[in-house]
């Protein structure tokens, strides 16, 4: 996991969790609109902690079936346990690295949610999901346009944060701003019907408040490794953006995020 920039493991789906609270109502929206029915097949690439796995195994039914990819084994194993627990029996999570995936005409959808952007050839990636897919099928992507975010009132730790991000990013060579990119990138790739929504979570409360801090946390190694910062300056960063994120007259947002589908003919 050289190019991932932001630690993984128990605490790395910790954070994913978080995440994906804020992130639920967006992405199950988007997902509706897809024209998902049940019996589909359907693979999660780079599924993280399982949450998006789950909603799709909920739109598809007990007939059909999502397989979630994800290369972190303890990750993999606690969503397994997960699955259990729910006793679902259309899901699958498998330890695979994004960058096997070579399957052919398999999947009436193939998707991914913040994985393009920490790849140093996310074209070639698309057209692996384009490729996974049957005619007729859909790849979905959700993805970051990472300058998007903003803070109200503007905070200098806020501004450090975002740019700490995009210059790790930038060094494992992935761009946090690939976003914006991926509706030209799918016409090119081929695909008919490419459309795309822009959303924004923004919040005055809540947990989503958090994922500044949490993803800082998160990053520190990388931020280290790479000589951005010192563990001192890094500790008072997380600091500032946990008041930041407990003074309810804040306005802290997500990136930007793009929603972006296409369909194989």
């Amino acid at each position: 996991m050289k190019h991932y920039a932001i630690a993984g493991g128990a605490e790395g789906k910790s954070r994913l969790k978080v995440l994906s609270g804020v992130m639920q109502p967006y992405t199950l929206s988007f997902l509706q609109g897809l024209r998902i029915e049940p019996g589909m097949h359907c693979l999660d690439l780079g599924c993280g902690g399982g949450d998006v796995t789950f909603e799709l195994a909920a739109l598809l039914g007990k007939e059909g079936k999502v397989v979630g990819w994800e290369l972190d084994e303890t990750i993999v194993k606690l969503n397994r346990e997960d699955c259990q627990k729910l006793n679902l029996t259309n899901v699958e999570f498998e330890i695979a690295d994004a960058f096997s995936l070579d399957e052919v005409n398999k999947y009436d959808l193939t998707y991914t949610r913040f994985l393009l952007t920490h790849l140093r050839d996310p074209k070639t990636d698309i057209e692996k999901l384009k490729t996974a897919v049957k005619q007729g099928g859909i790849v979905a992507v959700e993805d970051i346009e990472f300058a998007g975010h903003f803070c109200y009132p503007k905070s200098l730790a806020f501004d450090k944060y975002i740019e700490l991000y995009q210059q790790v990013v930038r060094n494992k060579g992935g761009d946090s701003e690939i976003g914006v990119k991926l509706p030209g990138m799918f016409k090119k790739a081929g695909f008919e019907e490419v459309g795309f929504n822009l959303v924004q979570p923004a919040l005055m409360t809540g947990e989503g408040k958090l994922v500044a801090p949490i993803t800082i946390e998160k990053i520190r190694n990388a931020v280290l490794e790479q000589d951005l910062s010192s563990p001192d300056e890094i500790d008072g960063l997380i600091a500032e953006l946990n008041k930041l994120a407990q003074n309810p007259e804040t306005i802290i947002s997500l990136p930007r995020i793009f929603q972006v589908w296409g369909t194989k003919k």
